[in-house]
């Protein structure tokens, strides 16, 4: 990933940093009495993968409770809530992440609380959708929360009921999905540092070496502090704090600032701010102010007023915070673009802020030139592309939602990368996998492991693998305001690589998921070998 020297035969690591690159003779007459030797029998090194956006607690929590991603059926859904409940049968709630919206044996299309009565043994359920924009819960759980028909819509959410009036269970957006979530204890301080380990030990298992919180994190910053400090910590982060509607306040901008001077070394550094102005298209929450191809009459949902989110943005950028927004509608996007540009207006701020937009799944034509002109960062989620592997039944609801005419552009890396735009890679995890291969496979291809669609999804927006690698490393540093010692495999810079058992610029991009992780390392420490 150095353009200076694209391919080496080997390194030298001294310390946490690379001491020189270059052809195996030379690299080697810098080795001492106690150089360790690491012969990587032909593998093919590359630097450390950076995942841009994440969830990172919540990950450690889906390594815990009950996983739904790879269930295929609404029967198997329950069928695993009920084991859980028997392997469990000392807790209180139960939860869950992962289901998806297009289950065959789904009774009318809609998720219904009493599919989970039946199961639960009247302990209350929680279970949050793969797109995390929904939570099906059961009558236990509404009972708690005090939903009955007579409770108001939030603003910003929806309680789904059903012909009677009744809530069904199914809650969408954040602000209904709240509702029940904050009647859930917390984990305890040992279950919690044990998901956070469990989550730190998975992306070094897939070759990760960062990973950029987008949400979330923010009160585990204690946690990820006494890991670090026990030297268990053996991946970097940086943490993300949301902004909540209206828009930032001066005690939070004082909180932000606190919490940056406190923690910003190498491996946990804070803080970013981090706004959701829309929800997702499959939901129909996204922010479509045409309307939705199914639903005319719909735009989705907009979560700032748009003066006082771009009042909110400007104050950050005149503290030098950096702003993810999650933008995945055109009117998101387009509001996000409007804010930074704004910002970016004032006198000697320039680009230093590196603003991303989280998604940008349906953006208007006209404003894909415009990441480039502002420097503007597009986070992006490749393996979200035609999610046929990771959200069952799914796959084809995003065009169908949104209509034909965003499907040259959905999704639009080839174009945002062809006007000069930076693209991030990441995943979103736990709405969809962390392994890094899976997405850059998608990016390459826009197709599912079976080959759907035949010719792939909007093939025109197809990257090259030495593209898509870039955007999960380099670029992704650079997102992260990192480059200058990480993303590339240079002298200086941190001695964070992973060593595949696959050169994955030789194998064809369809057989790069079968690539194994043989070692990965960071800051010159091996903190994970096959």
């Amino acid at each position: 990933m150095s353009p200076a020297q694209p391919w080496a035969d080997a390194i030298a690591v001294r310390g946490d940093r690379i001491a020189a690159v270059g052809a195996r003779a030379d690299v080697l007459h810098l080795k001492g009495p106690a150089t360790q030797i690491v012969d990587l029998r032909g593998g093919f090194l590359m630097p450390g993968l950076i995942d841009s956006h994440v969830h990172f607690s919540d990950g450690g929590r889906y390594l815990r409770n009950v996983a739904l991603r790879d269930a295929t059926t609404l029967a198997e859904v329950t069928r695993r809530v009920e084991r859980y409940a028997a392997e469990h049968p000392h807790g209180d709630w139960i939860e869950g992440e992962g289901w998806s919206y297009g289950y065959p044996d789904l009774p009318n299309g809609e998720f219904h609380k009493e599919s989970l009565d039946r199961v639960s043994g009247h302990r209350p359920v929680f279970l949050d959708s793969s797109m995390a924009h929904a939570a099906w819960v059961n009558s236990e759980a509404l009972r708690r929360a005090g939903i009955t028909r007579n409770t108001l819509n939030p603003a910003g959410g929806e309680i789904v009921r059903g012909k009677d009036g009744e809530p069904t269970g199914w809650l969408k957006e954040e602000a209904a999905i709240r509702l029940v979530q904050n009647k859930i204890a917390g984990p305890s301080p040992r279950e919690s540092t044990a998901s956070l380990l469990a989550a730190v030990h998975e992306a070094n298992r897939l070759g990760l070496t960062r990973v950029d919180s987008a949400g979330g994190d923010f009160d585990q910053l204690p946690r990820l502090a006494a890991i670090e400090r026990q030297g268990k910590l053996t991946l970097r982060i940086s943490i993300a704090d949301w902004i909540n509607p209206p828009g930032l306040t001066p005690q939070h901008l004082a909180v932000l600032e606190t919490a940056h001077s406190r923690y910003h070394d190498a491996f946990l550094s804070c803080c970013v701010a981090k706004f959701l102005m829309d929800g997702v298209i499959e939901s129909h929450t996204a922010y479509l102010p045409g309307g939705y191809a199914d639903r005319p009459s719909e735009t989705g949902m907009r979560f700032f007023a748009p003066e006082a989110y771009k009042a909110s943005v400007v104050t950050l950028y005149q503290h030098h915070i950096q702003v993810y927004t999650h933008a995945i509608g055109d009117g998101a996007i387009k509001l996000a673009l409007d804010a930074y540009e704004l910002a970016q207006a004032g006198p000697g701020l320039g680009r230093a802020a590196r603003n991303r937009v989280e998604h940008a799944e349906a953006p208007d034509p006209e404003d894909i030139p415009r990441f480039g002109n502002l420097g503007v960062i597009a986070s992006m989620q490749p393996l979200m592309i035609f999610p046929r592997d990771e959200w069952k039944g799914m796959e084809g609801l995003w065009r169908e939602y949104a209509g034909d005419k965003f499907l040259p552009t959905a999704f639009a890396i080839r174009s945002l990368l062809d006007t000069h735009a930076v693209v991030a890679f990441g995943t979103d995890w736990p709405v969809v996998q962390l392994n890094p291969l899976l997405g850059i496979r998608n990016a390459v291809l826009r197709q599912s492991l079976d080959g759907q669609p035949a010719g792939g999804y909007t093939s025109a927006q197809r990257i090259s693998v030495a593209e898509a690698l870039r955007a999960y490393t380099l670029d992704a540093a650079y997102a992260s305001r990192v480059e200058a010692d990480e993303g590339s495999i240079e002298v200086g810079k941190l001695a964070d690589v992973v060593l595949f058992s696959k050169n994955l610029m030789e194998i064809s991009a369809d057989d790069i998921p079968s690539a194994k992780v043989v070692l990965t390392m960071v800051g010159g420490k091996i903190v994970y070998r096959h």
